[in-house]
């Protein structure tokens, strides 16, 4: 349930981003839209309290919080720990092909809103860092192997992340795909030890399992 109400939330931003994109190319086709974004990067709106804004600049934001919460990023990554009580292979597609990674697809389609909002890329380069130092502390304390492999997910997906803020888009797309895979063959991995101890994934009552292999 918790992960069901953060994806929906997560859409908030996106439809506020993808409304002030359509407001400003006057239609909802993304070919279009993307076409508009060159002229947009000069417009900007002023706020009675707070003065002029850059548009471009909160739809990048808005973008990337949707991002962050569909890829369980920056401070949204707890989420993906509670999601490890689905079974090994519905995790598995959940790591590798599916909710995780469809907010890096958000990204790349809209991927020429970054190239005019400098601001949000060193939000984001920052954000993975913080993710990838987080998830990874995070996980020295978890004792449940999934546990263990959603916080793994969640740091490689930060070094995804940090090549997006710095405008690497082929080599976090490479990056992408390199962690897909490895997840995927990794809770496959981790699914027949579980079977091997009787469906356990607690490193505390699952020793020995060197010798058992």
């Amino acid at each position: 349930m918790k992960v069901f109400t953060i994806s929906q939330f997560g859409d908030l931003p996106l439809l506020l981003g993808l409304f002030l994109l359509a407001s400003r190319g006057g239609t909802t086709a993304i070919t279009d839209i993307l076409g508009v974004i060159p002229k947009a990067a000069h417009e900007y709106s002023v706020i009675p309290i707070y003065g002029p804004i850059h548009v471009l600049s909160v739809i990048g934001y808005c973008l990337t919080f949707a991002v962050f919460l569909k890829a369980a990023q920056f401070i949204f990554y707890p989420w993906l720990l509670d999601a490890m009580e689905a079974p090994v292979p519905i995790s598995a597609q959940l790591h590798s092909s599916t909710l995780v990674v469809i907010g890096f697809y958000l990204f790349y389609r809209f991927y020429p809103v970054f190239l005019y909002t400098p601001s949000v890329n060193t939000f984001i380069m920052w954000s993975g860092l913080v993710t990838i130092v987080g998830a990874s502390v995070l996980g020295f304390f978890q004792t449940d192997g999934k546990r263990l492999l959603a916080c793994s997910t969640a740091s490689q997906l930060g070094y995804v992340v940090v090549a997006l803020g710095l405008g690497l888009y082929e080599e976090g797309l490479v990056l992408l795909a390199f962690c897909c895979c490895n997840k995927a063959f990794t809770f496959v991995w981790f699914g027949g030890l579980m079977q091997r101890f009787a469906g356990l994934s607690d490193f505390r009552l699952i020793g020995g399992s060197a010798v058992l292999s």
